[in-house]
């Protein structure tokens, strides 16, 4: 189907349902000791809306609260949206006691004061697979409803949280962290979003179409090609994996897409075979149909009153440092409130120091952003 960078329609009553908690527990598996004395936890599940279809989904996601007494006003919140997994429901990461390595992130924004809400995105873990969900990876819409309504929902788990946040995240999480940003004022919540950090965010990846093309996709890249492949095929038919792979890459794909379960040496056995020859788009026509999709998700979408910082690699194998300065030089067009940051010798996995820490106190200070666009 074609994609649209509007609103989806949506039908009242599911609109009124976002945010709202499905089911939740305290009995969580994630590993307390490596966060903060006294942090709690709950995992939820709860309503948001694909921004595909405009149709109600059921998303995992947790809540990581700070030991203590909260401030006046509750404990300030980030809307934690993580890196790519993967495309599939096995991907998720709310069953992995170190939440697939970013429960170190979490331990890094509790100890400043902040509780933690949490999205799983649509189409990954235990919901995804009651719902029989498919994940719409990159799909900056889906993402932005996930992650805001995610606030929604541990705010009437936790009462002890402000409804003041900032979204934060890398890659795919820096992605949904900017179009929570681009999306907020129009989508509507009870919460009142204050800015967003978006680290080596997947702003736009066009691009890589062209690179493939030429058969010149680096490692990085060719690590993400099927995932990229298996996840748009997912949500529009118009992508054929049999155009974008061959060989033992195309027919080990849903082994190399998996990410948990007993199949692992199965797995590894799919990938061990995958040669460079098997990365090979099968005519202009399937390019042109890979690129209008990628064009369609990419960032900004529209302009924004929230403040955006933008972090990313100089290095950066994986997105192009080219193609995400040529989306922040859009949205500075489009009069965004942006602070930018090249970590010039960086590369996909940037290292912010305390630049972001200090960004978002500051806008929880009520601090007026500056932009260097």
């Amino acid at each position: 189907m074609e994609y649209s960078r509007d609103m989806p329609a949506v039908a009242p009553a599911d609109w009124n349902a976002r945010g709202t908690v499905l089911s939740s527990t305290d009995q969580t598996p994630f590993d307390l000791s490596k966060l903060p004395a006294g942090t709690s936890a709950k995992k939820f599940v709860y309503q948001s809306i694909s921004g595909i279809t405009g149709a109600p989904t059921v998303v995992g996601g947790a809540v990581f609260i700070p030991g203590g007494t909260p401030p006046p006003g509750g404990w300030p919140v980030i809307g934690n949206a993580h890196f790519t997994t993967g495309v599939v429901p096995d991907c998720g990461t709310l069953e992995d006691p170190q939440l697939s390595g970013l429960i170190t992130g979490v331990d890094d924004l509790l100890g400043q004061g902040y509780a933690v809400a949490y999205t799983d995105y649509a189409g990954l873990g235990e919901a995804a697979t009651a719902e029989g969900q498919v994940h719409a990876y990159l799909e900056p819409k889906s993402e932005a409803f996930n992650l805001i309504d995610a606030v929604t929902a541990t705010r009437s788990l936790v009462p002890e949280l402000s409804n003041r946040w900032v979204a934060y995240g890398g890659s795919q999480g820096g992605q949904a962290a900017w179009a929570a940003a681009e999306y907020f004022p129009s989508y509507g919540a009870p919460t009142e979003l204050l800015g967003a950090v978006a680290l080596a965010p997947a702003l736009d990846i066009t691009g890589i179409g062209a690179l493939a093309e030429e058969s010149t996709l680096d490692n990085d890249q060719k690590a993400i090609w099927p995932v990229l492949i298996a996840g748009l095929a997912a949500v529009d038919p118009g992508i054929d994996p049999d155009d974008f792979m061959t060989g033992a890459l195309r027919q080990g794909l849903g082994a190399v897409v998996a990410c948990r379960g007993p199949n692992a040496e199965h797995q590894q056995a799919a990938v061990d075979q995958v040669t460079d020859d098997d990365f090979t788009i099968s005519s202009p026509e399937a390019a042109a149909r890979l690129v209008s999709r990628l064009e369609s998700y990419s960032l900004p979408h529209r302009r924004t009153p929230i403040p955006i910082l933008a972090m990313y690699g100089g290095i950066d194998s994986l997105i192009s440092p080219e193609w995400t300065e040529d989306a922040l030089d859009r949205a500075c067009a489009l009069g965004d409130v942006i602070t930018t940051v090249r970590l010039s010798d960086q590369g996909h996995a940037v290292d912010p120091g305390d630049i972001d820490d200090r960004w978002i106190a500051a806008r929880f200070a009520d601090q007026p952003a500056e932009s260097n666009c």
